[in-house]
């Protein structure tokens, strides 16, 4: 397997990501391909023992900044980080990409570059609570505030078939969490 990363999306990168990537290499054997400012990327590799790691490094020097507004960020760096780690998984380079960066940015771009499942209308993020409650998971955590009711049940389908396939949670419970009531929500 090879795994394109955004070397520049988190709070501490390209420091973090690098470390991460490559403790990640080691343990699974995954093939790395580091998405950022190569020298950047190579100074940080140079910290660490990177031997037995499939490390390739893509160079751009657009990276998204928390704070951007994602599409207008997108739009005008057409390099960015996110965008060009995604296309190299349209592109058949790599068979799967990790983001940590802004999470509008991130979804930003697998919706531009990849699209949707087909009947699946809109992009949902979540995941299992690992350690806090090991067979529980949420999807969307408040990110689409004006769902219509296809769209949560779009979610509920995409958390079910993540339960079944990654938890082994064959049938799974499915439950409404709402954000609130409060003006903006």
């Amino acid at each position: 397997m090879k795994i394109a990363i955004d070397a520049m999306g988190g709070d501490y990168a390209p420091e973090e990501i690098v470390k991460g990537a490559v403790k990640g290499g080691k343990e699974y054997g995954a093939g790395i391909i580091l998405v950022g400012p190569q020298a950047r990327i190579e100074g940080e590799l140079a910290k660490h023992d990177c031997s037995g790691v499939e490390i390739e490094i893509v160079d751009t020097d657009e990276y998204l900044v928390e704070g951007e507004h994602p599409a207008y960020a997108l739009r005008q760096k057409r390099k960015a980080s996110i965008l060009v780690a995604t296309k190299l998984v349209k592109d058949g380079k790599a068979d799967a990409v990790i983001g940590a960066g802004p999470t509008g940015g991130v979804v930003g771009s697998a919706l531009q570059v990849l699209g949707t499942v087909e009947g699946i209308a809109r992009p949902v993020a979540g995941g299992a609570f690992l350690g806090f409650a090991p067979n529980t998971m949420m999807m969307d955590l408040g990110g689409n505030v004006d769902c219509r009711p296809d769209q949560l049940l779009d979610f509920a389908i995409v958390g079910t078939v993540y339960a079944r396939k990654m938890l082994n949670i064959q049938n799974p419970t499915v439950a409404l969490l709402s954000v609130g009531a409060e003006e903006g929500k």
